[in-house]
């Protein structure tokens, strides 16, 4: 594999708005050749449709097209169907079919029927050949799953991988967190010694992880102000996610980095549910404290509740899915008291931080609702997801070893209300498939020190006397406290999207437009670092506030008003896309995509999108690629 990736060029920009929040953005310029080799996880992904293609030619026993042939494909998801006629060169597609399970149906007069029941995957582009045989029998049925289809999409430049419904159900996940299974995807790194949402949580290809994007049903879902996903959904709640890491087309916008598009289940003809139950216990763990002394592992209770419904209000017009799952935890974090070499000063700090050793605490709630419609030639969709969460005595990875007295209280609400429609204009054989979608959000959260009677960030330069005659103290001095003080924000997303496409020939043409509003109020925290000098005695009598004196050093603005967010900001893209067969083996992948940020003066933001797609044999596929990809402000 041969791989060329040019440094990213990133353009810092600071915009005079009250809070002076940061925004960048940063345009990457990607150049690379790929040879992909068969393996399971060399899938690559096509499109920001929510939907899938199935596409091949007709034959008999001697290879011969066959014109005409009835092509009728139906599904157990949302009880589609659909049909078609092959043409003069026996080639047939059907598009716009959501992922789930299919039996296609091909017959002719004068040839037997054949049937087969297709396993049909999130953004794809099946290539499906059917032979018929003479005659007037009724063929057999063959089962065809997606791991029996071609592994390799032949027709697109971009590289990625899917992860499908049963891995989302069969592979253990501890946490029950579906984004874990991003570390199935090459390419992508999940770094567990990094925050959720930092930029070093979920780096792809070396670019950080706020350069991601996130997508659920087509609909916006990332934090633009703190980066990573901004929604949770329950596991039950996914059916499936594809990953494209590099070479994506055109209509993918707001992302240098890789873009995770993410759907969810739908009602059909049938009633399916599922109910779980998920415990951990400290009684089957075993003690790994950092702390030698301690023999018994820590206190350790996580109760996940979760029930998922889905079926037909009226069979074959509407559907619903509903999901809902309750999570408490109940969990003692593991730290080391520091050793500061004085056996005095070491039992001053266990005495001070002992009444803040509580266990953490997690109570979160998520609930989602989804409905479906088939009215004529359009798929109607309308969800609202709600999510809840409020933490206790938290810290982040990167803080789990500190003292008690610099735990977080946080809490946080994601409102998510969609909906969308897709529908087909001209013949089923090859029509116009035009999406429109919208979303609002809402998205409150807030954090503060767990333990403010600890003081700030206090050093703290102990004095074992009065007398001692020296300025920072006799003893060894210690850190504790929260550097941060109270924060809260308020961010509501409005976005609304529409894409046209259509066959024209060899050329598969697709264009469309986004919109997103973004509107964030708040405070930032400022940074509090606090230097205290008292005596043991008064330390141990009147506590970190109130012994001794103190200076303090504040990070932030000079005025309240200064740490202040408001944010108002439009985004707009506009994009246009070809898909060019050159030969039945060669694609080529040809876009165009402009951008604007209001944020931003510059508005000649246009990214240019190339790529090549050429099946060397069944099993060997080399990709090429060239692009220009502009990142969201943040």
């Amino acid at each position: 594999m041969k791989r060329i990736i040019p440094t990213p060029i990133c353009n810092l920009t600071w915009r005079g708005v009250q809070g002076r929040l940061k925004r960048y953005t940063c345009s990457l310029v990607m150049l690379s050749l790929t040879l992909v080799i068969f393996h399971p996880l060399s899938l690559s992904a096509t499109a920001q449709t929510t939907t899938s293609t199935i596409e091949g030619t007709i034959t008999d026993a001697n290879g011969a097209v066959i014109a005409g042939a009835e092509v009728k494909v139906s599904g157990t998801t949302l009880a589609s169907e659909r049909s078609t006629m092959s043409d003069a060169e026996g080639f047939y597609r059907l598009t716009a079919l959501p992922a789930g399970n299919y039996t296609l149906t091909v017959s002719q007069k004068g040839f037997a029927p054949r049937t087969s029941r297709i396993e049909l995957t999130l953004n794809r582009v099946v290539t499906f050949d059917v032979q018929l045989q003479v005659g007037n029998a009724v063929g057999e049925v063959v089962d065809v799953r997606s791991d029996e289809l071609p592994l390799l999409e032949p027709n697109a430049s971009a590289t990625g991988t899917t992860i499908t419904p049963r891995q989302i159900s069969e592979l253990p996940v501890n946490g029950r967190d579906y984004l874990d299974l991003l570390q199935l995807v090459p390419g992508v790194s999940i770094n567990r010694q990094a925050d959720p949402g930092s930029d070093e949580a979920t780096p792809v290809l070396g670019e950080r992880s706020g350069n991601n994007n996130y997508l659920i049903d087509g609909l916006p879902n990332k934090d633009t102000v703190n980066g990573g996903a901004a929604a949770q959904f329950n596991q039950e709640t996914i059916s499936e996610f594809q990953v494209l890491t590099t070479g994506y087309k055109a209509e993918f916008g707001q992302a240098s980095g890789a873009v995770v598009n993410v759907i969810t289940k739908s009602g059909g003809n049938s009633f399916h549910g599922v109910a779980s139950l998920f415990h951990r216990n400290d009684a089957f763990d075993s003690s790994n404290s950092l702390d030698p002394t301690r023999t018994d592992a820590p206190t350790l209770r996580r109760f996940d509740y979760s029930l998922a419904l889905g079926g037909p209000v009226i069979k074959d017009k509407v559907f619903f899915f509903g999901s809902s799952e309750r999570i408490t935890e109940k969990r003692q974090l593991d730290f080391l008291f520091p050793s500061t070499g004085n056996a005095q000063v070491d039992q001053l700090l266990r005495d001070q931080e002992s009444g803040f050793d509580n266990p953490s605490r997690i109570f979160e709630t998520r609930n989602f609702l989804k409905f479906n419609e088939q009215l004529g030639r359009h798929q109607l969709t309308q969800q609202v997801n709600y999510t809840n969460r409020v933490v206790r005595e938290f810290l982040p990875l990167s803080e789990s070893g500190s003292l008690p007295s610099t735990r977080d209280d946080s809490g946080a609400r994601h409102l998510l209300l969609g909906f969308g429609d897709t529908f087909l204009l001209g013949g089923q054989g090859n029509p116009w498939v035009v999406t429109l979608r919208g979303a609002y959000r809402g998205e409150p959260s807030d954090s503060r020190p767990s333990h403010p009677d600890a003081g700030a960030a206090t050093f703290f330069n102990v004095f074992s006397s009065n007398t001692t005659g020296t300025f920072f103290g006799d003893l060894p001095g210690v850190n504790f406290g929260n550097p941060e003080t109270p924060s809260n924000l308020d961010q509501k997303y409005t976005s609304l999207s529409a894409s046209a496409a259509k066959l024209f020939g060899n050329h598969d043409v697709k264009f469309g437009w986004n919109f997103l509003r973004t509107k964030v109020d708040g405070v930032t925290a400022q940074l509090l670092a606090n230097q205290l000098f008292a005596t043991v005695d008064d330390f141990q009598t009147f506590g970190p506030v109130n012994a001794g004196f103190f200076t303090v050093t504040t990070i932030g603005g000079l005025t309240p008003e200064a740490n202040e967010i408001h944010l108002r900001n439009n985004y707009n893209g506009l994009f246009a896309q070809d898909d060019w067969k050159l030969r039945s083996n060669l694609t080529l992948n040809l876009g165009i995509r402009w951008d604007y940020d209001s944020e931003f003066e510059k508005k000649e933001n246009f990214s240019p999108r190339l790529g090549i797609a050429w099946a060397v044999t069944d099993k060997t596929v080399a990709r090429g690629h060239f692009g220009v990809a502009a990142g969201h402000a943040r």
